[in-house]
């Protein structure tokens, strides 16, 4: 009886944190896309036209968190920026971590082709 009482605990804490956690607003995201540049390279849709000149990767149906941590380690330097004069550094530096998430959600949102 103890541990069930333990085990709905344990799941009543993560349940309750998980909820806590804020989520990206995809519609803000595509707005912040557009005006951060964002579509630019990588496209309206996150569904980025490559060449062998020009390699960019596809954001389209990508994890929102996987998204996020890139944008965070573009803005902290903890991913060396090779795009084209270092456009990902600077598209991000002045996003705020609620923007990152938005333009995450609305990427990940995003069907590939």
């Amino acid at each position: 009886m103890v541990h069930q009482r333990l085990l709905l605990m344990v799941c009543a804490y993560f349940i309750s944190a998980t909820t806590a956690l804020a989520e990206g607003d995809p519609n803000n995201g595509r707005q912040l896309a557009v005006a951060s540049k964002c579509t630019g390279c990588h496209g309206m849709d996150g569904n980025a036209r490559s060449t062998s000149f020009r390699v960019v990767p596809m954001l389209a149906g990508q994890p929102a968190s996987y998204l996020v941590k890139e944008m965070q380690n573009y803005a902290t330097g903890k991913r060396e920026d090779v795009s084209e004069k270092a456009a990902m550094s600077a598209a991000v530096k002045g996003l705020s971590q609620q923007d990152m998430e938005d333009i995450a959600a609305f990427y990940e949102a995003q069907a590939r082709y």
